[in-house]
């Protein structure tokens, strides 16, 4: 019996198991973000989504940072 048979099909799972959490803690970060400036913008009463969109793109760059570290 080869012992590198049994090892592979764990490895796929947990492969799998930390790329698919890591997407969720991704969209979950993207998500507050966004959440936070609609917010923002409807109690200060702004016609344009400024914080709607500064918090976006404050949000997409800290969820990459998040990535690359989870990453390295």
């Amino acid at each position: 019996m080869d012992p590198d048979k049994f090892q592979k099909p764990k490895k796929k799972v947990d492969d799998f198991i930390r790329y698919s959490s890591l997407a969720f803690e991704m969209i979950m970060i993207m998500g507050v973000g966004v959440f936070a400036g609609v917010k923002i913008d409807y109690w200060l009463g702004l016609n344009f989504p400024v914080f709607t969109l500064v918090l976006m793109i404050f949000s997409v760059v800290g969820a990459t940072y998040h990535a690359i570290r989870k990453f390295l």
